[in-house]
């Protein structure tokens, strides 16, 4: 088992209320993403918090934001990271934002401010930032990251969708508390899967809210993932012959993290088991 550098365990307390699926984008959203950001700054930050924004729009939103403040392309960054602690779990943009902060991973390694900002917040259990602090950091060049987070090891779980079987071919998982892993799953299947990890005992719960996403105009739009904090970790849909990742911290606590595949209808069978252990005393 490899050990982290840091002391990196997930964090899954104080999550916030359960919802089946994410709030309604609001009422006004055409009108909300067609205003001029740049002259309108209540609307940039509405479209950063605002679910159903799409992502290229919320970029747009968090650099009016930094010209606003005169802070360029490293305020951008910063407008995210602020997002992100604002809505701290409780709206529907909090994956949006996460997966934003990611997609910036080349800019922030080049800003000392982000830099220093996110390796505080991977360190810190009860940063709201801490997973997407090092989902972000090990999107980085391995030379890009701070030395207080470049040596944290990452152990790569690949495993296959099994064509016209709705399973994976990789069903247990065994992992050390504070363990840093990435699943890799290629989907050799001809329909779409995904892979999501839920907290102990609750892959019941997220497979139903997924099968009741399946009956909303907004389900797929969201990957079949529902907002609920018994979920730990997503990986989006992936399409046939394409390969998806998720980076996940494993807990401080010791148990059978489920992982699973939610598109509906398939979670009863297209599921396995994360094993936590924790380590001999001595």
């Amino acid at each position: 088992m490899l050990a982290a550098a840091v002391c990196i365990a997930a964090q899954v307390a104080s999550l916030p209320p359960a919802r089946l699926i994410p709030p309604p984008p609001p009422a006004d959203l055409d009108a909300l993403v067609a205003k001029d950001l740049a002259a309108d700054l209540a609307a940039a930050r509405r479209c950063l918090l605002e679910n159903g924004v799409a992502a290229a729009r919320r970029r747009d939103a968090a650099a009016a934001l930094a010209r606003a403040a005169g802070t360029g392309e490293a305020g951008a960054i910063a407008a995210v990271m602020d997002a992100i602690v604002e809505c701290a779990g409780t709206c529907g943009a909090t994956r949006d934002l996460a997966d934003l902060l990611v997609s910036m991973a080349a800019e922030a390694s080049k800003d000392p401010a982000a830099i220093e900002r996110l390796s505080t917040a991977a360190r810190d259990a009860a940063s709201p930032l801490r997973m997407v602090a090092l989902r972000t950091l090990a999107a980085m060049a391995p030379e890009a990251r701070p030395d207080a987070v470049r040596s944290v090891a990452v152990r790569t779980i690949a495993l296959k969708a099994v064509p016209g079987a709705m399973k994976y071919d990789v069903t247990e998982v065994r992992a050390a508390p504070n363990e840093v892993l990435e699943f890799v799953m290629e989907n050799p299947d001809s329909m779409q899967h995904n892979l999501l990890i839920t907290a102990p005992g609750k892959m019941p719960e997220v497979g139903v809210a997924c099968d009741k996403m399946g009956e909303t105009i907004e389900g797929k739009g969201r990957q079949f993932v529902p907002d609920l904090p018994s979920v730990l970790a997503a990986m989006g849909l992936v399409d046939p012959g394409r390969t998806g990742r998720v980076f996940w911290v494993v807990p401080d606590k010791a148990g059978t993290y489920p992982f699973v595949c939610t598109y509906p209808g398939h979670w009863r069978t297209m599921n396995g088991k994360i094993k936590v252990t924790a380590p001999a005393p001595g």
